[in-house]
């Protein structure tokens, strides 16, 4: 080439992009910050749907865990250990008679997440017709997280304690002379349930059973607790 001659523009070695081309990716590109700002709501999404499964957790376990329960307590079995009993005569002055010694077996049902713990010396009550006809005691013990304990109840009998009941006394007499003497034995046991070694409060347990002495048989009939 010729010194001081007219000089060529060396063409792009790629293909050229239009205008248009150019405004294209230029509104294709995402604004700066748009990923950051996604990936922000979903950790706030996650974390709120965490947050709310933990308190469901927290509170299912509050209702079934943490509550605490009163225990129940009811008669399975009632024995007649030893039974004396005479009817009074017609026209005689003097009432019948009825001692006995009843030893039954009750079940303690704890449906607690924690044991519960009862003192030696509940008391139980033997009724008669509304009125008191001797009594027992229950020893102490403890029945495990949701485990059935079984329970010696001694319970004794007695009509001298009707002593200062006419009415009383005279359907005794008659409930004697028919062989059926109809009871009804009551009991309120006082204890401490335990959970997770920190969670105490106390509870009281019923048991409110009604049963038939059969004198002639010896035997407990018609056990029925509420």
């Amino acid at each position: 080439m010729p010194e001081g001659g007219p000089t060529r523009p060396i063409a792009p070695s790629g293909p050229r992009l239009r205008s248009d081309d150019v405004e294209l990716a230029h509104f294709a590109k995402p604004p700066p910050g748009r990923n950051q700002r996604r990936r922000a709501g979903k950790c706030f999404v996650y974390t709120l749907a965490l947050i709310v499964i933990l308190c469901a957790a927290f509170l299912g376990f509050a209702l079934t865990v943490l509550r605490v329960k009163t225990p129940g307590l009811r008669l399975r079995r009632v024995d007649v250990k030893t039974l004396s009993y005479s009817a009074a005569a017609a026209g005689a002055s003097s009432s019948a008679s009825l001692n006995a010694t009843l030893v039954g077996e009750a079940v303690l049902r704890n449906a607690n997440f924690g044991g519960f713990e009862f003192s030696n010396g509940t008391a139980v009550s033997v009724i008669y017709g509304g009125a008191a006809l001797g009594g027992g005691k229950i020893e102490g013990g403890r029945a495990g997280a949701r485990e059935r304990a079984r329970v010696t109840v001694k319970m004794e009998v007695r009509s001298s304690e009707l002593a200062a009941d006419v009415d009383g006394s005279r359907n005794l007499a008659s409930d004697v002379g028919s062989g059926t003497v109809k009871l009804t034995s009551y009991a309120k046991m006082r204890g401490r349930v335990t959970v997770l070694g920190w969670i105490k409060r106390w509870r009281t347990a019923e048991m409110n059973c009604t049963m038939s002495l059969e004198l002639p048989g010896r035997i407990v009939r018609d056990l029925q607790c509420n």
